[in-house]
């Protein structure tokens, strides 16, 4: 999964909200650690270009 702009953040943030209390081993839990791992590779990047435009 990766996130390429803002409005599918939002969609990734309230997905994760929804599944956050997922019981290990799930199906929704394997989705939420996916999440989890494109939102911090976004929000990355995102830092990563406001440091480059400083």
């Amino acid at each position: 999964m990766k996130i390429t702009n803002e409005s599918d953040y939002e969609k990734a943030s309230e997905r994760a909200d929804e599944i956050f209390g997922a019981k290990k081993g799930t199906p929704e839990e394997k989705e939420l650690q996916e999440i989890l791992k494109a939102i911090k590779d976004y929000e990355d990047d995102f830092i990563r270009m406001l440091k480059d435009n400083e």
